[in-house]
């Protein structure tokens, strides 16, 4: 299987193992890869106060709707946010899970509790594994597929985001309204050629939904970057995304809060 990490795309960006440790960089040669040019004028997002963030976990049922009206059960999904402690600095772990799917995927981010940067990434898809350490202004990482094993180094620009839980907890963060609009930029590895796709986040509208019994007041949220665009509803009350959707060639694909 080839290694595709995609944080708009919901089917690649799932688990999450919550014993990872700190990982060893080869030595390889890197592949270098520059940081995407924003040539919109979109304000890049501002980062979020880390002492916002609170520990928690959620848990998503996951949807497949056919084009035939058929809906296909996926699974489960978990996001879990933890304070941890790495090198003696506070940290936030938010850490993906997955469940009831065929392929087991695992995908983890540090970010450090002062300021929300990342400081470490670590995923797997099924015998597909990458590994990631940060500075201010750069990633230096490795990914080991089939097709053999490749070390990278990559420029991030600012508002760069890694995984769908981190995109998620940082959204509920940023002070929605309509007409909100931010510049980012989304990592994507496909392969061994990692890259960021520039991305713009912009609240569309107001919305009310029907979940766990309960008309809810929401924030509909849309993240696009290139051919993927993600909706995402967040609860004006608890600032929590209770629903997410994307549409793909085999239907539409949802996830929804357990209540």
């Amino acid at each position: 299987m080839r290694l595709r990490l995609s944080i708009g795309a919901l089917l690649a960006t799932t688990a999450i193992a919550r014993a990872q440790v700190p990982v060893s960089l080869p030595t390889t040669p890197a592949v270098v890869v520059a940081a995407p040019v924003m040539t919109d004028s979109i304000p890049v997002w501002e980062r979020p106060q880390g002492a916002l963030l609170r520990p928690g976990t959620l848990t998503y049922t996951l949807s497949l709707h056919r084009p035939d009206g058929q809906i296909a059960s996926l699974g489960t999904r978990t996001v879990a946010v933890s304070d941890v402690v790495v090198g003696g600095t506070p940290a936030w772990l938010i850490a993906e899970s997955r469940t009831g799917t065929a392929v087991i995927t695992t995908d983890s981010v540090l970010l450090r509790q002062s300021d929300l940067s990342p400081e470490r990434w670590v995923a797997t898809i099924g015998s597909g594994q990458l590994g990631a350490s940060f500075t201010a202004d750069s990633i230096f990482g490795a990914v080991q597929s089939y097709q053999g094993r490749a070390s990278f180094a990559v420029a991030i620009p600012m508002g760069a985001l890694l995984s769908a839980g981190m995109m998620e907890k940082l959204i509920e963060l940023f002070p929605l309204r309509v007409g909100f609009r931010a510049a980012a930029a989304l990592m994507l590895v496909e392969g061994n050629a990692p890259r960021m796709e520039p991305a713009v986040i912009e609240v569309a509208r107001e919305d009310r939904l029907e979940w766990g019994g309960l008309g809810v007041e929401c924030w509909v949220v849309v993240v696009r970057a290139g051919a993927i665009e993600q909706r995402l509803w967040v609860s004006k009350d608890s600032a929590h995304v209770v629903r997410s959707e994307q549409t793909l060639s085999t239907g539409m694909y949802s996830a929804e809060l357990q209540p």
